[in-house]
């Protein structure tokens, strides 16, 4: 029991850091939250999907994926797989929308925190059951 409440530890621990890491990276790499408003052309659909894929794989993983594993070394690194690619998505909006779209921008650093929330170890935390349908 002691090593399932240690490993449990371990992935609030890289949770939470992970989940700060989004707004750090906002303040420090992309000047914070902007108030400028968008241009005037619509963002293009590749940037879209470069910015919502990840997202999508990390929710499929989370709730697909994660659920179904029961070592929990197995799921320490679908956990990490999946932060990294909601992470990955603040980094990419950052470095790629932000310049001319600083509104979608923040939106996507909005959808990618909640990406990260989900991904809340509760599913390792000893005592902590879900009723199985």
């Amino acid at each position: 029991m002691q090593t399932t409440k240690q490993h449990a530890l371990v992935m609030w621990v890289l949770w939470f850091a992970q989940l700060q890491a989004a707004f750090i990276f906002q303040m420090f790499l992309g000047d914070g939250f902007s108030k400028a408003a968008n241009a005037a052309e619509p963002m293009a659909l590749w940037l879209w999907l470069i910015c919502c894929v990840p997202l999508v794989l990390a929710t499929a993983i989370r709730w697909l994926i994660i659920p179904k594993i029961q070592l929990p070394q197995q799921q320490l690194m679908a956990m990490i797989v999946g932060l990294a690619l909601a992470e990955g998505t603040v980094l990419l909006s950052i470095f790629l929308v932000a310049p001319d779209y600083p509104q979608n921008q923040i939106g996507i650093l909005m959808v990618a925190v909640v990406a990260l929330i989900q991904f809340a170890p509760s599913y390792a935390t000893p005592g902590y059951k879900v009723e199985k349908t």
